[in-house]
């Protein structure tokens, strides 16, 4: 039925009808060949309710598939529209306020919360066979709760493709971007809410895929895309936020650096705000922290404070706050760098590591260096904690923490380092936001402690140390220094036997016995160098003859060096000539040769079309024939079958053609004769047919007669009953006509009557409508020519500014082309005089050559012969 409706607004009343009766699939079917007509390509207005109440219908029904087909074509209608992008802002908000709402009711009715939904696996997931038999036997109709729940997760998968559907339609289009970013933070508070983590995965990955195939994928800020800037970076903020609410870490690494990409673009570094940096550098903090890469996570801290107390310096000159309570609100951010720069573990100096070009963890570790500002190199924890130091962090932190730098980077007590660090230890531990601090800083205490105790004793007993390091459990203890010492910090062996700690590595390969060797034969050649001087007069001696004959034999060297050029260049030029008359043979033989063969193939493949063109016109030709002799055969013989049929009426015939007649048979029978044959059994019919036409004609004649002949005093009796009839229904007619003319009569002249009296009045009243139409015309007259003369003094007055703008202009074009021919004249002015210095130049170069040539040539002939060396 929806293929009969042409107009929209017939389709959106059938809609409604159909509604009212119950059957809303077929409204559904109604408004989606709407939709997907190509008869509605143009946009109108009515077209937006038409997709509002398909996307409705769509919401009750939960079909999203099917909503996302009208709203592909949809947007194709409007995107060719002025209209259209503010149309489309609108069906999709309402679609997604619908979704939200549905998910809202469904989620009340149930009387669950976010958390009865967390641990669902995958909204996307169909129903497994074990699921559904689980849902038959344990099916309940007395039970409410578990169809509610049923019902509410329904919802949730319906929202979940909404937004997925609006994210596809609305993506790459710079008039909807504002929707795309809306939809995409609406998407995220979804995930976080209910803690998907599945759809957020696959959230992601959509995004990354639409970031990558749009068109200004290049992402620099520019003039006109500023704004598209901003939403995609904030996009990407709201993304890190959630992976890290949802505790996705390697989804937030990842996110952080499409974030990095954006906003580390030269064209874009100007581009942002401090408060999208301080969540970039909060957010990827936290992420290093998590991975427990310290250092990273403390240069991140660094950036985050950097920014902080650049805004708190801000507000300070501004007159906002006092620097007593910038400095306050920054001291729980300064306890957290300079807890997070004391925690980065010590570097260990591997020997080559340097030298390690395509190291995968040196790789890694420039990859996240990037992220956190250092493009060019890995920072080390030194330059951290300098940092630190010399931007006066240390004054800002609380009073408890003042006095952990110099214990752990200055001074040298390993006796009391683990009594001096419990305070501090219990200060961390019982503060919220630092006691994340406690553990790396008790294995950097520890390790300050084996690498302090290391240079004073040599061995010392595991209960005396396990005093010194009671601020952890000695099982801690033992694992923490197996694993320093697999890292090569420390050399300390741990002796249960004995029950001591044992300090120095006693294998050749150690650290301190490693570089024995070269340090040794160093020091033997400085002693050597010291010791024997005449050597060192010696050595003078040798090179200050070797630098005079150099200088003797320089000439003749530069001489023989300039004819071996000579000759190379000559021998070079002539194998160049030989090389390139063999490649100009060698071209022009093989190219005769493929001109051979291209011609040869050519006739070969024009000789093979020819031959395939005949034996294809020749089979057309014959497959014809042989159709045309079926289909006359096929005539005939029923024409033979309809004779058979007209003389015996009742008898079985049927038509067989082309079963048993065989296409060799065809081929040998004559055309000519098949429609001759043919000719004359349709003559044959066509006599039998006028027969039995003359003979049916004959038999209606007879009874046609004999019926009027016994209808006719029939109708003589009928005739006269109908007139009495008539003439007694004229006589009422007429008199009840007459009746209620003279009534209508009667009223008419009562009412003119009345409305007589009226004259006087609607003549006045005519005449003042008159006269007040008669003064606004003329009113209006008045200002329709001032209109006019305005607008002529105002055309004219425009005329001339143009006129004046573009003799300025014109005079404007002159005086440059006239100072580009003279700028023109002077540089060529200045070429030729600097042509003419070359010129002169070169020549007296060439002169002065000579010259040298000359006296050279008569000094050998002068001096006689004799070796290079002067013998």
């Amino acid at each position: 039925m929806a293929n009969f409706i042409q107009r929209p607004e017939n389709a959106l009343k059938r809609c409604e009808e159909l509604i009212y009766v119950g059957q809303k699939e077929a409204a559904l079917n109604v408004l989606d060949s709407v939709i997907k007509s190509k008869r509605h390509r143009q946009w109108t207005p009515i077209l937006e309710d038409i997709i509002k109440k398909l996307l409705s219908l769509c919401t009750e029904s939960r079909q999203p598939r099917r909503a996302k087909d009208g709203l592909i074509h949809y947007r194709g209608i409007a995107a060719a529209n002025p209209s259209g992008p503010e149309s489309i802002l609108k069906v999709v908000t309402s679609f997604i306020s619908d979704g939200e709402k549905a998910v809202l009711e469904a989620e009340s009715k149930a009387g669950l919360g976010a958390e009865a939904v967390a641990n669902l696996a995958d909204l996307e997931a169909e129903q497994t066979p074990e699921t559904m038999m689980l849902s038959v036997l344990s099916n309940d109709l007395s039970d409410t709760g578990r169809a509610d729940r049923d019902n509410y997760v329904q919802w949730l998968r319906f929202l979940w493709e909404s937004y997925r559907t609006c994210l596809e339609v609305l993506k790459n289009n710079s008039k909807l971007e504002d929707l795309y970013a809306d939809t995409a933070k609406k998407t995220f508070d979804f995930c976080v809410r209910y803690k998907r983590k599945t759809e957020f995965r696959r959230l992601k990955d959509l995004l990354k895929t639409h970031l990558q195939n749009a068109p200004h994928a290049h992402l620099a800020a520019t003039a006109g895309s500023d704004v598209s800037l901003r939403l995609k970076v904030d996009v990407r903020v709201e993304q890190l936020n959630a992976a890290t609410q949802l505790d996705l870490w390697q989804l937030a690494f990842e996110s952080a650096e499409e974030l990095h990409s954006i906003i580390s673009h030269p064209a874009n570094r100007k581009a942002f705000k401090s408060k999208v940096m301080m969540t970039y550098y909060d957010k990827i903090s936290q992420v290093f922290w998590v991975s427990e890469n310290y250092l990273f996570h403390a240069c991140a801290m660094q950036k985050f404070y950097n920014i902080n107390d650049k805004q708190r310096s801000r507000e300070v000159s501004k007159g906002e706050a006092t620097r007593e309570q910038a400095n306050k609100s920054l001291q729980v951010l300064a306890s957290q760098l300079v807890l997070g720069a004391l925690a980065v573990p010590h570097h260990v100096h591997r020997p080559g590591a340097e030298f390690e070009s395509a190291d995968p963890e040196k790789e890694k570790h420039q990859r996240m260096a990037a992220l956190v500002g250092h493009h060019h190199h890995v920072p080390h924890r030194r330059n951290v904690v300098a940092d630190v130091v010399q931007r006066n962090v240390l004054s800002l932190v609380f009073p408890e923490l003042q006095g952990l730098h110099d214990l752990l980077e200055k001074e040298f007590d390993p006796l009391s380092l683990g009594e001096r660090f419990k305070p501090t230890l219990a200060f961390i531990e019982g503060n919220k936001d630092l006691c994340k601090y406690a553990a790396p800083l008790k294995k950097t205490v520890l390790l300050k402690l084996v690498q302090q105790l290391g240079c004073v004793y040599q061995t010392i007993q595991i209960s005396d140390f396990a005093k010194l390091a009671d601020f952890m459990s000695l099982h801690d203890c033992e694992k923490f220094i197996v694993e320093v010492v697999a890292r090569g910090q420390v050399a300390v062996r741990l002796d249960h036997k004995n029950g001591t700690l044992v300090y120095g590595d006693h294998s050749f390969e150690g650290d301190r016995t490693r570089g024995q060797l070269t340090n040794f034969g160093k020091g033997l050649q400085s002693v050597l160098a010291m010791v024997q001087t005449d050597l060192r007069v010696e050595a003078r001696r040798q090179k200050a003859e070797a630098f005079k004959q150099l200088s003797e034999s320089l000439d003749d060297e530069r001489k023989m060096m300039i004819r071996r050029r000579q000759q190379i260049e000559e021998r070079k030029e002539e194998v160049e000539r030989e090389m390139a008359l063999k490649l100009i043979e060698d071209d022009k033989r093989k190219k005769e040769e493929e001109e051979v063969r291209r011609l040869t193939e050519e006739q070969r493949k024009e000789d093979e079309q020819r031959k395939r063109e005949e034996d294809k016109k020749k089979k057309d030709r014959e497959e014809k024939e042989l159709a045309e002799k079926k289909r006359l055969k096929e005539q005939l013989d029923a024409l033979k079958v309809q004779d058979k049929k007209n003389k015996a009426a009742g008898a079985p015939a049927e038509l067989k053609v082309g079963e048993e007649d065989d296409e060799e048979e065809l081929k040998k029978i004559d055309k000519t004769a098949l429609m001759q044959a043919k000719k004359e059994q349709e003559e044959k019919l066509k006599r039998e047919a006028e027969e039995r036409v003359a003979l049916s004609v004959q038999k209606l004649d007879h009874l046609e007669r004999a019926r009027r002949e016994s209808e006719r005093g029939l109708l003589q009796q009928l005739f006269v009953t109908q007139k009495e009839e008539d003439k007694v229904r004229w006589e009422r007619e007429s008199k009840q006509f007459m009746e209620n003319h003279r009534k209508k009569f009667d009223e008419d002249k009562k009412k003119k009557k009345d409305l007589v009296r009226m004259a006087g009045d609607k003549s006045a009243y005519e005449a003042i409508l008159v006269k007040r139409r008669e003064e606004e015309f003329e009113r209006e007259k008045a200002g329709y020519r001032e209109h006019v003369k305005k607008e002529r003094a105002r055309a004219k007055k425009e005329k001339e500014e143009r006129e004046r703008k573009e003799r300025e202009e014109q005079e404007r074009r002159e005086r440059e082309e006239e100072e580009k021919r003279k700028i023109f004249e002077e540089e060529r002015r200045k070429r030729e005089e600097q042509r003419a210095q070359l010129d002169a130049a070169t020549e007296k170069q060439r002169q002065r050559e000579a010259e040298i040539e000359a006296k050279q040539q008569a000094a050998s002939g002068g001096g006689g012969g004799g070796d290079r060396w002067g013998g």
